[in-house]
Formats: C-alpha cells, sequence, structure tokens
C-alpha cells in the first residue's frame, strides 16, 4: 500500500481502506441526517435564530452570530427551508469527524494503533445524541462543537509537528470557537493554564506566533465586544452573570440533574467509557507518566467541569453546555479507553435510529406531557395555517414569545409578525407603529404579559382584553396528540411600545 505522511499538513495521502470505509460510512450517516433534517418542523429556538439570520448584526441578545451566519448560508443554497437552516449543521459533523480522526493521530504521535484509537474516536463522537441529534437540529452547540474540533485539531498539529506556525491555526479556530458561544472560553482557560504550568507551554510563551495567535482570536471576536458595548454589555451579562448565583441548598438537585443530563446525552455505555477516559488520563497525570498534551487534554476536561460544578452550586446547568467537551472527551477515550467500546457505539446509534425514527414517525406511544419531540417539533406547519385561517388578512399577528413568533414568522411568510417585549430592543428590526391585532399566547400561561394591567402594560389602557375570553382556541397536534392549546386576542397595543423599541416587526 502506498503511503505518503506529510508532517506539516497532517493529512495523508494514501491508498488507506480504513478511511475509505469511514468516509463512506460517514456519508451515508450524513445523507440520514439531511433526510430527517429536511423533514422535521423547525423548533422554536431554531426559528428564532433563523430571524437572526434574516437581520444578521455584530452579535445577538442570547449569543454571538455564528448560528445566525451558518442558517444564512445554508438558505442561500436551499431557500428558507428546514434543510436550510440545518444544512451546515449536517456537513459540520461530517467534517468535524475528520478533525477529530487526525486529532488522535497526532495526539497518539502516529503509533502503529493510531488509526484504530481514531476510529473509536470518530465513532464515539458520532454515537452520541449530542451530534447525533445536532447534526439534525440547529443551535449554537453545533458550530461550536465543529471548531472545538478544529482547535483540536490544531493543538494536535502543534504537538506533533512542534511548529510554532500551528499557533497562528490555533487562535482563528478559538476566535470562530467563541463567535459561536461563549462556553468556548472554557477550553481556551484550559490551554492558557496548560501554557503557564508546563515547560513546553511556558517556551511558548516566549514566541510571537503564540500571541500572534491570541491577537487574531481577539480580532475575530472583537465584533461580539464592539455589538456589547453598544447595548449595555447585555449579552456578556445574561451569560456571564449567571456564574455568580448562590443556592447550596438545592445543589445537589443541580448536580444530579447536571449528571443524568450527561448520561443521556451521551448514552449511558459511552458515558461509562468517557468516565473510564478521565480516571485513566489522570491516574497517568498523578503518577507523573503523562506527555505535555496528556495534560492539555486533562486540563480541557477538569477547567470546565469545575465551572459547570461551581455553577451547580446556585444554578441549574443545562445539559447541553457541557457539549462542548464531548469532542475532547472522544479523543480521551480513543486514546486511553479499551474497554466497553463495542457495545457503547452499537447502543449510542441504536438510541440515535429510535430517536430519528420517532421524530419522523412517531412510533412509541409517549404520554403528550412527557413527550418532549412532540413539544419542541411537532405539528407547526398545519398549526401556523389554522392561525392564518383565523386572523383576518388585515390584521397583524401579535405575540411576546419569541419562539411562537418566529415560527409564524417562518410557516406564514405573508403575514406581517409583531413581536413585543423586552428582548426586542437589542435587536436591529423595524419598530412596529401598527397598534391592531391579534394576539397569540399559550393557553394558561401564566407567565404571559398579558396578565399586566398597568400603565407600562402591552395593552392600551382604553382597551385591554383581562378578563374577556378569547376570540378562539387553536391546537397544535401531531398524529392525534395535541402539542399546545393556544389563545386568540383581539387586541390594541399600548402606543409606548414603540416609543421604546419593544414592539419590532419580524422580517419577511
Amino acid at each position: 500500500m502506498y503511503r505518503h505522511n506529510d508532517k506539516r499538513s497532517g493529512f495523508v495521502f494514501m491508498k488507506n481502506n480504513l478511511l475509505l470505509k469511514l468516509s463512506i460510512g460517514l456519508g451515508l450517516l450524513t445523507i440520514i441526517r439531511i433526510i430527517v433534517a429536511a423533514s422535521v418542523p423547525l423548533s422554536p429556538d431554531e426559528a428564532y435564530y433563523w430571524v437572526w439570520s434574516r437581520h444578521l448584526d455584530y452579535s445577538f441578545y442570547d449569543h454571538p452570530p455564528m448560528i445566525a451566519l451558518w442558517i444564512k448560508a445554508g438558505c442561500l443554497l436551499w431557500g428558507n427551508t428546514e434543510l436550510g437552516v440545518r444544512f451546515l449543521g449536517s456537513l459540520a459533523a461530517f467534517i468535524g469527524s475528520f478533525f477529530i480522526f487526525f486529532a488522535v493521530k497526532d495526539f497518539n504521535n502516529h503509533q502503529s494503533d493510531s488509526d484504530q484509537k481514531a476510529l473509536i474516536a470518530v465513532l464515539l463522537l458520532n454515537a452520541t445524541l449530542t451530534v447525533g441529534v445536532g447534526a439534525i437540529i440547529m443551535t449554537p452547540d453545533t458550530p461550536l462543537l465543529f471548531f472545538v474540533c478544529v482547535f483540536l485539531w490544531g493543538c494536535g498539529r502543534l504537538f506533533y509537528t512542534k511548529s510554532v506556525q500551528w499557533w497562528w491555526f490555533i487562535g482563528a479556530s478559538a476566535g470562530l470557537a467563541l463567535l459561536s458561544k461563549y462556553t468556548a472560553i472554557l477550553l481556551i482557560m484550559a490551554l492558557g493554564i496548560w501554557c503557564l504550568i508546563s515547560q513546553e507551554g511556558r517556551s511558548y510563551l516566549k514566541t510571537k506566533e503564540l500571541w500572534g495567535g491570541a491577537v487574531l482570536a481577539s480580532a475575530i471576536f472583537s465584533p461580539v465586544i464592539f455589538w456589547n458595548s453598544q447595548h449595555q454589555w447585555i449579552s456578556l451579562l445574561k451569560q456571564g452573570g449567571r456564574t455568580t448565583d448562590w443556592n447550596p441548598s438545592r445543589a445537589l438537585q443541580f448536580l444530579s440533574e447536571l449528571l443524568g443530563g450527561q448520561i443521556g446525552l451521551s448514552t449511558p455505555i459511552i458515558f461509562i467509557c468517557f468516565c473510564i477516559g478521565i480516571v485513566s488520563l489522570t491516574k497517568t497525570i498523578w503518577y507523573k507518566k503523562f506527555s505535555s498534551c496528556a495534560l492539555l487534554l486533562w486540563l480541557m476536561i477538569i477547567v470546565p467541569v469545575c465551572v459547570f460544578i461551581q455553577h451547580a452550586v446556585g444554578d441549574r446547568v443545562q445539559a447541553n453546555w457541557v457539549g462542548l467537551l464531548y469532542p475532547v472527551l472522544v479523543v480521551i477515550a480513543g486514546l486511553y479507553v479499551t474497554q466497553w467500546l463495542k457495545t457503547a457505539i452499537i447502543i449510542g446509534f441504536s438510541v440515535i435510529s429510535l430517536v430519528y425514527i420517532q421524530v419522523l414517525f412517531a412510533i412509541l406511544p409517549l404520554p403528550a406531557k412527557k413527550n418532549i419531540l412532540l413539544k419542541q417539533l411537532g405539528g407547526w406547519q398545519t398549526f401556523a395555517q389554522s392561525v392564518n385561517s383565523a386572523v383576518p388578512s388585515d390584521r397583524v399577528i401579535i405575540s411576546d414569545n419569541y419562539g411562537l413568533a418566529s415560527e409564524l414568522r417562518f410557516y406564514l411568510p405573508k403575514r406581517q409578525i409583531i413581536v413585543v417585549g423586552d428582548r426586542w430592543k437589542y435587536f436591529n428590526l423595524p419598530v412596529s407603529y401598527t397598534m391592531k391585532g391579534y394576539y397569540i399566547r399559550k393557553q394558561n400561561n401564566k407567565e404571559s404579559s398579558f396578565l399586566s394591567v398597568d400603565e407600562n402594560s402591552y395593552f392600551a389602557p382604553a382597551y385591554n382584553p383581562l378578563g374577556y375570553p378569547p376570540r378562539g382556541k387553536i391546537e397544535r397536534q401531531q398524529y392525534d396528540q395535541i402539542a399546545q392549546i393556544y389563545e386568540l386576542y383581539n387586541v390594541d397595543l399600548n402606543p409606548r411600545l414603540a416609543t421604546i423599541g419593544e414592539s419590532k416587526q419580524l422580517p419577511n
């Protein structure tokens, strides 16, 4: 077999049956993911991010702008469709897998068993629900995971080639990861600590390439800083402010939820493999039988985990936040785990297959109240058409729920959709001066601003519908299961909303 290994590029030019089979397998898996992605309605959050893509900005209220850029690119290829919104997610899972493959080979110093270890890491990554679902549902975690894979490959190249030029690549990938989601800073912190405490890391502190990479990462992330400076630092405060919460009486509950969430998102046996890998790596660190790259991988787990545990002492840690560690965890598992792997991979892909089948055909008779797929994805197209029929064509549709409003915007492109609420003053969208319309809300939604009756109400004091029965009720359902019931009210909006920028028109 002809084989040429270019140490500078990291890519192997060869007639490699393993790599060919992996490419074919991942290609077929990607086709399946694309079919599922094109067939399933958008979740409320996806529709919300799609709205971002219709009116791009340097950053947004909830997250940096990468998710909007990816959706914009996908919609340029496939139009404003479910596939357009999700296409880059499926493609990124395919490409990112190869970055993990070559990263493992570099971290393993291209030893004779490197191909096998790299294959295990790729299969483990794709067998997790985090990637299996993330490849068909577009969230900020989707580009984040991709750029973490790229970031890891850059680190692997640095260790294997010892070329300081890779710091430029590491800086660029770190900046793009930050441009995807703020939690990327945790891996950058781990890399920074490694530079301070390891002999090899300290040697790089003397190079201009490391500092050049840091400047490059900062430059890539700078639009987010600029946007925040123009909007009272709202996005950074919204995300970073959570770290100061303190509620130790519920810490055990939050930690249990965090642990359970990871068992679910990784699938149980893969979670065991992750734990075995971390324990094995920790032992090598403890007994000082480790390489410099092993220390970095360990820090990339320990630093974020410490932050998540600290946060769980005060508030709930969403399970998906830990997803940025999965590329690191599969690299560690590929390098250090020898048990449970086949079982873990088979069960992982089986669970993902069941999820895909359930999403498409709802074969399991799950109770509606416990069916999260129904709650998030079920019946949006037919529901939107029902709303369209219920609201006269000359009246606007109003909502204070960003997900609901975004779904209606996506599936009713010819209707005028107005959103109201505090968050919208941070969006560069057209102010709506339309005051009359039909307000839609979830039935029995106690958090709705509809319940407010004062000068700060969303509705005009002269005509506030509170206490009047709704004009109609509309069910969102799928396969005869009701996901949610909504109420319609004929309202006059408070003119104050337009003057303070809290009444916006969603772009067509």
